[in-house]
C-alpha cells in the first residue's frame, strides 16, 4: 500500500510544475501534527458563536506549514463527548497544568480540579513556586507518565508524529471603558469597541511526551480601521474584527511552532 502511494504521488509530482513540485515534495516530509482539541479552560464563559471559526482558522494556517490530521466534532459546540474527547481534554488540563502559564485564579472549574488533583491546591498558592515557572519559558517539559502513555497510544492511532492543543483563554468584544459589550459577530456599530483574544497553544511530542507552550494576545479596537478596510471593505462587522485577530495569533503560533516548538521538542 505504501509503495503504490509512492508511486501516486511520484506522479502527481513529475506532472507539477518545478515550484509546485518542490512545494508537494516539502509538503509530504513535513510534520505530521494533529489538531487535537481547540477549547477554552479559562474562567470567562466564551461564546460560541466567538468560537466557531477558531478551528477552522487554526488548521487552514497550520496547513501552510505542516501535514495536519483533524478529528471529528473537534468544533461542533453540541456534540455529547465522548471517552476518546474525554482522554484528550485530560491530556490538554496536563500540559495546561505542568505549564509556566497556568493561573489558577483564571481557570474554570474542570481545569481548577485537575490542577489541584496533580498538584495539590497548595502548590499554586506558593509565590516561589510559581515565581520558579515563570521562568521556564520556551523551555520544553514533561507530561504525567501515565498521561504521557495515552499520548503514545493516540499518537499510533492517529499515524502523527505532534499533537497540538489550543487553550482560548479569554475571547469577547469590550467597550474600550470597559464592560462587555453583548454584540453578534454580524454586529456592524463598531463606536468605541474592542476585539480581544487570549490564546495559550501546547505542541506535544507524542512519543517522548514532551511539551512545548505558547501564548498570544491580541486587542484590535476600532480605531485601527485601515488593514481591516482593506480586507473586508468599509462595511466590515465585529465578526471580521474577530476573525482578523485569530487569522493574526493563529498566523504567529504556526511561525512560533515552526521556529522553536518543533526544535524545543524534536525526536
Amino acid at each position: 500500500m505504501k509503495k503504490l502511494f509512492l508511486l501516486i504521488l511520484a506522479a502527481m509530482i513529475f506532472a507539477m510544475p518545478a515550484e509546485a513540485a518542490f512545494d508537494a515534495l516539502k509538503k509530504n516530509n513535513a510534520p505530521r501534527i494533529l489538531l487535537a482539541e481547540v477549547t477554552g479552560y479559562g474562567v470567562y464563559e466564551l461564546k460560541p458563536e466567538f468560537m466557531e471559526n477558531f478551528y477552522d482558522v487554526i488548521r487552514e494556517n497550520l496547513q501552510t506549514s505542516f501535514n495536519v490530521t483533524t478529528r471529528n466534532n473537534l468544533n461542533d459546540f453540541d456534540f455529547e463527548p465522548t471517552e476518546e474527547d474525554e482522554i484528550f481534554s485530560t491530556i490538554h488540563m496536563d500540559a495546561i497544568a505542568h505549564g509556566r502559564l497556568y493561573l489558577r485564579r483564571m481557570a474554570n472549574v474542570k481545569m481548577i480540579r485537575y490542577g489541584d488533583s496533580i498538584f495539590g491546591k497548595e502548590y499554586f498558592q506558593d509565590e516561589k513556586k510559581t515565581a520558579a515557572r515563570r521562568k521556564l519559558e520556551g523551555k520544553p517539559y514533561n507530561l504525567t507518565p501515565a498521561v504521557a502513555e495515552n499520548v503514545r497510544a493516540l499518537g499510533e492511532k492517529y499515524d502523527v508524529d505532534y499533537m497540538l492543543f489550543c487553550n482560548v483563554r479569554d475571547a469577547d468584544v469590550w467597550r474600550k471603558t470597559g464592560g462587555i459589550f453583548g454584540a453578534s459577530p454580524s454586529t456592524d456599530d463598531l463606536r468605541g469597541k474592542r476585539a480581544k483574544i487570549e490564546m495559550e497553544y501546547y505542541l506535544v511530542n507524542v512519543k517522548t511526551g514532551k511539551v512545548f507552550e505558547g501564548q498570544n494576545i491580541e486587542k484590535r479596537t476600532s480605531l485601527t480601521t485601515n488593514v481591516l478596510i482593506g480586507k473586508y471593505g468599509n462595511n466590515y462587522t465585529i465578526g471580521d474584527m474577530i476573525n482578523f485577530v485569530l487569522n493574526k495569533q493563529a498566523g504567529e503560533l504556526v511561525e512560533n511552532l515552526t521556529k522553536k516548538g518543533l526544535k524545543a521538542i524534536k525526536f
